[in-house]
């Protein structure tokens, strides 16, 4: 039993970083249309699983090689991914737009990355601890079992918090300030103003050209959401605007025939007629 611990633990461990490394390469490079479906994620944190994923499988090689620097890639995973959760909770705080479930996926995973630098400690410098590698282990399934658990648990409870705030941000009109528009910051602007270009002098109106505009109002608004540095009513008001604006590039991203595009196209050029009444 002692002998096959590391080879479990490989095991487990370059399953968890080839299953990091997938989600997060798709995320970044957009394989499968899969940021549209992710929602609105937050890139600095997926690059930080990226990394981990790469430190994942740097380690689990390691652990079948028995090598004393396997916890090094693990405890550097750790402080990564504890960096990315501190910036996380600067996001949160500061009004930024995230997906519920990434502050609990990143909580799971500091814990499971924990858990394996201290089962790769015990196992390989301290040479078979088999109480604390068997408490870990037991640990880590726990963890597993846990977040499959919360993952059909949360879609209900993250979709009722997304339903309630889409309500009220459609049931709340936005204010003016003091009657003059509200002015944004430079940056804001910029990527507002590109994706409002965008739409306006789209010529053709192609399956293929929809397509390509879907695509530049999605990175568009990545810059715009993770580039956010506004704060106090102009941010809030913002916000009323733009979450609304969200759903709609979705659904336009998400639409199937030319002729769904074309009228989710005219509710983005509607969109734009009304951020202009309030913000400049």
């Amino acid at each position: 039993m002692k002998k096959n611990v590391p080879y479990l633990l490989a095991v487990i461990l370059a399953g968890f970083g080839l299953l990091t490394l997938f989600l997060s390469t798709s995320v970044i490079f957009d394989l499968f249309d899969i940021r549209a479906k992710e929602g609105n994620y937050v890139l600095f944190v997926v690059w930080s699983n990226f990394i981990s994923s790469i430190l994942y499988l740097i380690a689990a090689y390691g652990i079948l090689k028995g090598k004393k620097w396997t916890t090094t890639p693990l405890g550097i995973s750790t402080i990564v991914l504890i960096a990315a959760f501190i910036g996380l909770k600067i996001l949160v705080n500061s009004g930024g737009i995230y997906e519920t479930k990434t502050v609990s996926a990143m909580i799971f995973r500091i814990s499971v990355t924990l858990l394996f630098t201290i089962i790769a400690y015990f196992t390989i410098s301290k040479k078979g601890n088999m109480k604390v590698i068997t408490i870990s282990l037991i640990a880590i399934s726990l963890s597993f079992f846990s977040c499959g658990n919360n993952a059909n648990d949360n879609p209900n409870k993250q979709t009722e918090a997304v339903v309630k705030e889409q309500h009220q941000h459609n049931d709340e009109d936005i204010a003016l300030n003091s009657g003059q528009k509200w002015k944004l910051d430079t940056n804001m602007i910029t990527y507002i103003r590109n994706m409002e270009n965008d739409v306006n002098t789209l010529e053709a109106k192609s399956a293929n050209d929809y397509a390509a505009l879907s695509k530049n109002l999605e990175s568009n608004i990545e810059l715009l959401t993770t580039n956010c540095t506004m704060k106090g009513q102009a941010h809030d008001e913002l916000h009323k605007w733009l979450i609304p604006f969200i759903d709609l590039s979705d659904e336009f991203s998400a639409s199937k025939t030319e002729q769904e595009s074309a009228v989710v196209y005219q509710k983005i050029k509607t969109a734009f007629n009304s951020f202009n009444i309030y913000f400049e």
